[in-house]
């Protein structure tokens, strides 16, 4: 079992939804021998399957809301657990109609759990690129049922009686509590009740699914005994039942395939259309006929479901199982509905004038489909559901009500990863933020009395740090000493169910605790292991204390930064680290992709904090290697082009100015008043100019200094040229265009209130980042994610009294 969360997932969804329906399908089958033996009208045996529904149709909005809460492992527990009760129940109490209504209320219990945790599962574990796929599988698991049933049920039936059938069935069903479920808990987000909105769009997909459910589920239910009817014989017509199954899943399947490519909304008005047409060829009695019509009423009647239940779920991010159980309502009442309508219809008017109905009333639903706009904008337009606000300008747009914890992003790339963060000051810690912006569930692994050392840099504010507020965002917050057994045996557990583990202890360190990369391999495979060292695990510098400082001398930068003459100058703030920060998030995040694709094995990435600013400054190892030149500082000034300063404006303010293209020099110059230098030779290139930068500084720097600084941004905007202010935090925080495109964004804080930070890094429409919490107290979080590896409240007592934990 691959341990890709996205997979495990899917594979789960799968196999609740082929069982936990696998009562009706059976019914269905077997309805021919069900009347014979029991002697039921085609009514009675319409309220048999109606049962089942009407359980469901009442409990299953109570039961979204439970599968929000108590996650997929559980939820998954229950409703397999209640199809096999089901199936054992008929074959029990099945010998009387009383009982064989008793029986299918036992299912319609274990459907209130069921028929959200696929879209539960999905929404918080799959990646917003792999869901219509995986809604196209989960939702097809249902027909597939379907199809083992028609295939072979009525051929069986013939043979033995029709509750021994149900009692393999159950059986059959049963297996599935053997099948080890990997641990999932960790990648669902167990939210506080939220509110269903928008709410009209989701009221119209329920008036869809109770149109087509209705349709469908007749089909499904009378479809054996109206071919029986019309001479093509019991197992015949369970073929054809299985044909009409394995066409559900063909176009749900190519749909998924599809994914975003498909437009939903005609998609799913024009399949009910089909569909409504499928159902009216039905009417004609004749075996070609028959088939041909079974197949476009299940085929397309019912083809659509995979793409309207992406649809909710990313519509409604904060309650996927709450919508998607309020829409499996809404097909529970079609289910109720539709057997018994066609059993009354069957009875008093034949087969012919019941398959016409349902064509109007997959037709209804399909008009329906073509009026609701609403559902499909979110995702078409990139829109968040709950702000109306374009997600393409807006990079978080959530909703807050507190720094609530969500363990995941519900449509985050990398939802349903988990890292672990063992690393300390920046780089490493940067780079599990970025990663946690992302959707992963980081969990935040300090010293549990020192804590890590980012807790003290930068100002605070009332004793509290708040650089910590944004540098730990989004991250479980874990008091833990790794340096004793108790401590390392912990973090191993961690690992176990973990997707990728961040570290920045010295080489060796990590080895003479016991929990070093071969250690941690033995206990998960699958694990990316991300060290980040000063000059790397190995070399003759690899031993040394490492910071960015070091990284930022040794790399050439401050070698190449500072005025003419004077001293090499370093930066005012940790730029090796961050840049290492950001590039250990890519790393980690190639490495998953790579453990994609070679089996499941996870790499060791060896990342330093030298490499990434030595090769940011630029080729001067291939310039010295092949021409001897050495480059030295030249203050804000460029060895490539010119103009390329910084100069003073009349208000005493700063402004850049660059001139990489060779047009924009020849704006700037034009501009300043100085057109006749453009006709100069050395004025063509780059270096040319750079030659020439005494000259071409006096130019801009006179004219830059007689006007203000808003008059010279404009007059550059006006000529096309490039000008930039020198900002300040305080320019910045002012800035129109760094407020209204989403750069910094305001976050609720426990401690602050409204707390501003810097936004998530880039924009995304399909799988934007969200911030969900700001950083937390040292061990906020211990007892939770302990709790989660089963460790007992005494346990976690004995530990705190011991300093393990905090």
């Amino acid at each position: 079992m691959t341990r890709d969360p996205a997979r495990r997932a899917v594979f789960l969804a799968v196999l609740v939804g082929a069982g936990y329906m696998f009562p009706l399908y059976l019914a269905g089958a077997v309805g021919v021998a069900i009347r014979a033996d029991l002697g039921l009208t085609g009514t009675q045996l319409g309220a048999v399957v109606s049962t089942f529904f009407a359980v469901g149709a009442v409990l299953l909005p109570v039961g979204g809301r439970v599968v929000d809460r108590i996650g997929p492992r559980l939820s998954a527990r229950l409703a397999v657990a209640g199809a096999a009760a089901c199936l054992l129940a008929v074959a029990v109490l099945g010998g009387s109609y009383p009982g064989l209504l008793a029986a299918m209320a036992i299912g319609g219990v274990g459907s209130t759990v069921a028929a959200p945790v696929g879209g539960m599962l999905i929404a918080r574990a799959v990646p917003p690129g792999r869901r219509p796929l995986a809604f196209a599988m989960e939702r097809s698991s249902i027909p597939a049922a379907t199809l083992l049933a028609g295939a072979s049920v009525p051929t069986l039936a013939a043979v033995v009686h029709w509750r021994v059938v149900f009692a393999v069935g159950a059986v059959l069903v049963a297996a599935i509590l053997l099948v080890p479920v990997p641990r999932l808990a960790e990648v669902v987000a167990r939210q506080d009740r939220a509110p269903l909105r928008p709410l009209t769009p989701l009221l119209l997909v329920t008036a869809m699914f109770v149109l087509g459910s209705a349709a469908a589920t007749a089909l499904s239910t009378f479809l054996v005994g109206y071919g029986a009817g019309i001479g093509l014989g019991a197992g015949t017509a369970g073929i054809a039942l299985a044909a009409t199954s394995a066409a559900t899943i063909a176009v749900r399947m190519t749909l998924g395939l599809l994914g975003v490519r498909v437009p939903g909304r005609a998609t799913s008005a024009a399949l009910l259309l089909v569909g409504a047409a499928g159902f009216a060829l039905l009417a004609v009695p004749s075996a070609a006929a028959a088939w041909a019509g079974a197949l476009l009423a299940g085929a397309a009647g019912w083809g659509w479901t995979g793409v309207l239940g992406l649809a909710v779920v990313q519509s409604h991010p904060d309650a996927p199982g709450a919508s998607t159980a309020l829409v499996q309502a809404g097909g529970c009442a079609g289910g109720i509905a539709g057997p018994l309508l066609m059993g009354a219809l069957v009875e008093h008017a034949g087969y012919p004038a019941g398959w016409l109905v349902l064509a109007g009333l997959a037709a209804l639903a399909g008009l329906v489909a073509a009026a609701n706009g609403g559902i499909w904008r979110w995702i078409s337009q990139g829109v968040d559901p709950r702000t109306g606000t374009s997600l393409t300008s807006e990079r978080t747009g959530v909703s807050y009500s507190g720094t609530t914890k969500g363990v995941a992003v519900e449509n985050g790339p990398l939802t349903g990863i988990r890292v672990l963060d063992v690393s300390t000051i920046l780089a490493g810690p940067l780079c599990c933020r970025i990663l946690g912006d992302h959707g992963a569930d980081v969990i935040k692994i300090e010293h549990p009395e020192a804590g890590d050392g980012m807790r003290g840099h930068g100002a605070a504010k009332d004793g509290v740090p708040l650089w910590w507020k944004e540098i730990s965002r989004n991250k479980r917050a874990v008091g833990l000493k790794l340096s004793t057994p108790d401590g390392a045996d912990l973090l191993l557990r961690l690992a176990a169910d973990a997707d990728v583990l961040v570290e920045n202890f010295r080489p060796g360190t990590l080895e003479r605790w016991g929990i070093g990369p071969e250690r941690l391999h033995e206990v998960n495979p699958g694990l990316v292991i991300v060290r980040i060292t000063g000059f790397g695990q190995t070399g003759p510098y690899a031993a040394r204390a490492g910071f960015g400082t070091l990284a930022e001398a040794m790399s050439g930068f401050a070698h190449l930064t500072g005025e003419a003459g004077g001293p090499p100058t370093l930066p005012a703030f940790g730029l090796a680290d961050s840049i290492c920060g950001i590039a250990a998030s890519s790393a980690a995040t190639m490495a998953l992709y790579a453990r994609e694709r070679n089996g499941g094995r996870g790499e060791i990435v060896d990342m330093n904090l030298l490499e990434p600013i030595m090769d940011a400054v630029g080729p001067g190892p291939m310039v010295y290697d092949q021409l001897g030149i050495v480059g030295e500082r030249h203050g804000n000034r460029s060895t490539n082009n010119a103009p390329r300063n910084t100069y003073r404006t009349k208000d005493g303010r700063w402004v850049a100015v660059s001139t990489s293209a060779q047009r924009i020099a020849e704006r700037v110059m034009e501009l300043v008043g100085h057109p006749e230098v453009v006709a100069e030779p050395w004025f063509a290139t780059g270096h040319g100019r750079a030659a020439h930068a005494d000259l071409l500084d006096a130019y801009v720097g006179g004219w830059i200094g007689e006007r203000t600084e808003a008059e010279v941004t404009a007059a550059f905007e006006t000529a096309g040229a490039a000008v930039a202010p020198v900002y300040s935090a305080r320019d910045l925080v002012e800035d129109e265009h760094v407020r209204s495109t989403g750069m910094l964004t305001t976050v609720p804080d426990d401690d602050f209130g409204p707390l501003l930070m810097h936004n998530v890094m880039w924009r995304s429409t399909g799988a934007p980042g969200r911030i969900r919490f700001t950083g937390r107290a040292l061990g906020a979080d211990t007892d939770e994610v302990l709790a989660e590896l089963g460790v007992d409240e005494h346990e976690v007592a004995r530990l705190r009294a011991e300093r393990v934990v905090a």
